[in-house]
């Protein structure tokens, strides 16, 4: 963002506003969190999890920092242009938006889990399209940026039984290079590819270990450093178009 800056709290009128969609997820808390002690106010996005989103707002009121929630179902694209509407009455401007949102399910294509295919693009590639071309304007007016989540498996594909997943992550990654073209030079784009940062609850500690152990760094990395990573992004003014991995360096060992 053109003027990013840590903002007084005392000075709430001039704070940058961002939109986390997501945002009670466990990467997405890590990241509204950060971006609360950096000064911004916060719009919460989130589809069901209602009571997730309000212990956060809670949290987030507790460290005197500035949010409202706001509900979106973000597998129906007709709702988008409502969710940003929202967030310009709450506070009349759009700094930054993370694409966080995102579906994680094994698909089985014996079954023809079309439908699934469909809903889970829908929510990880179109959506997040879709998002920035109804933000644009708003965007574009404070300097703004985007910053999608990715992940290392829309790089890799090496994760069994989640074709429909694996593809739509390259999907976002590919987006982002598209869009910080046709967005620039007012709108910079980019994105973090988190790697071994949370796993499924039906993981065994045995695969998790195995995971883990095939990083360079031999560790199972924090919400907190995907979030450290989403500041970078947002605040260096001269990075537009990349992918950041955060990964351990899974790839190069």
């Amino acid at each position: 963002m053109g003027m990013i800056s840590r903002h007084r709290k005392s000075d709430p009128i001039s704070s940058p506003v961002a939109l986390v969609t997501g945002a009670a997820s466990t990467l997405g808390t890590a990241i509204c969190l950060k971006l609360a002690r950096q000064g911004f106010r916060i719009a919460l996005h989130y589809g069901m999890s209602r009571e997730k989103t309000f212990r956060l707002q809670a949290e987030l009121n507790r460290q005197d920092a500035r949010s409202f929630t706001v509900q979106a179902n973000l597998s129906k694209t007709n709702q988008v242009s409502s969710l940003v509407r929202r967030v310009i009455r709450q506070w009349g401007r759009l700094d930054f938006i993370v694409n966080n949102a995102s579906l994680f399910e094994p698909t089985n294509p014996q079954k023809g889990a079309w439908d699934q295919w469909q809903r889970l693009f829908t929510v990880n590639s179109i959506t997040p399209y879709a998002l920035a071309q109804v933000a644009r304007p708003y965007l574009a007016k404070a300097k703004g940026s985007i910053v999608n989540i990715g992940d290392i498996y829309g790089e890799m594909p090496i994760l069994k039984a989640h074709a429909a997943y694996s593809v739509s992550k390259a999907g976002i990654l590919f987006l982002t290079k598209y869009l910080a073209v046709e967005l620039a030079p007012e709108v910079r784009v980019n994105a973090v590819s988190p790697g071994v940062i949370s796993f499924p609850e039906k993981y065994t500690d045995q695969k998790r270990k195995k995971l883990i152990q095939r990083t360079a760094l031999k560790r199972q990395g924090t919400p907190e450093e995907v979030a450290e990573a989403v500041w970078f992004l947002a605040s260096n003014q001269f990075v537009t178009g990349q992918i950041l991995r955060v990964d351990g360096g899974r790839f190069i060992s």
